[in-house]
């Protein structure tokens, strides 16, 4: 009988070893973006349709749909949106990496004059300057939807810090087309620890842009946002389409390994 019981013990103790490690999803501080901006169809979690865990992030934003905080309006800057922020930012000097899965519905509409801002990389205590004769603080780059193109869209920035020249280069990444009915997931690379450092992103665990970033200018911090966020929205000569997006298994990290889901074997909410 003891015999048994020691067999049974070890047994388990090897299925336990064959097991792989399981990793969890990060808990990412996150706040609404504008103060003001509590619509119930904005920012939903959602168990219908998920990347990897139990629930998705939902984002909606309709025509009309702007928010107010502290200082800033978008009613009255001709702005619309639903974004989360994430609390969390890093230093200049680091190698940082984000990743997220982006779902588009079947009937997802963009603006062929409005861009669609779905990420974003932006700075504390970076260089400022004057855009359209309003003060301006330039961020490190976005992620745009307009027409057909998924696009990367970085600042490329020079001059004083306290009066820089913000010119811009963009990359595609994908087409809308390509995006709509199913999860594709991305990869960002901020790495500013060498010089020039590198924005490097990654679609389906391929590389689609790469571009060397100015290590001329140090802000005390980076950090990222996501959601539905639109400008200028009265260019659209039209009230804007209605836009829904998906995300899921948000994640900041140090590596490629540590962001990329197709690396994660299991998430929780």
């Amino acid at each position: 009988m003891r015999s048994v019981l020691q067999f049974f013990c070890l047994s388990i103790v090897a299925f336990a070893i064959a097991i792989p490690t399981l990793v969890q999803a990060q808990r990412l501080p996150v706040e609404r973006s504008m103060k003001y901006n509590t619509t119930p169809h904005g920012f939903i979690k959602v168990r219908e349709r998920t990347r990897l865990g139990k629930r998705a992030q939902r984002f909606e934003v309709r025509a009309g749909d702007c928010g107010w905080d502290d200082g800033w309006s978008d009613c009255d800057n001709d702005r619309e949106r639903s974004e989360l922020y994430v609390a969390k930012d890093w230093k200049h000097g680091t190698d940082q990496w984000i990743g997220f899965s982006i779902y588009l519905p079947a009937d997802f509409k963009t603006s062929s004059r409005v861009r669609t801002t779905v990420g974003q990389v932006k700075m504390k205590g970076g260089p400022t300057g004057f855009a359209g004769g309003f003060p301006s603080e330039p961020g490190v780059f976005q992620m745009e939807m307009k027409g057909n193109r998924y696009f990367l869209r970085v600042h490329v920035l020079s001059g004083p810090f306290d009066n820089v020249r913000n010119d811009i280069k963009d990359y595609n990444l994908a087409s809308i087309d390509e995006l709509r009915g199913k999860w594709t997931d991305f990869a960002v690379r901020v790495n500013t620890r060498t010089a020039p450092g590198t924005i490097e992103v990654f679609k389906n665990g391929q590389g689609v842009a790469r571009h060397a970033f100015n290590q001329n200018y140090a802000p005390k911090a980076y950090y990222f946002k996501y959601g539905v966020y639109r400008s200028f929205v009265s260019e659209n000569r039209a009230p804007m389409p209605t836009q829904v997006v998906y995300f899921d298994e948000v994640r900041l990290g140090r590596s490629y390994d540590k962001v990329a889901v197709e690396r994660q074997r299991r998430a929780v909410d």
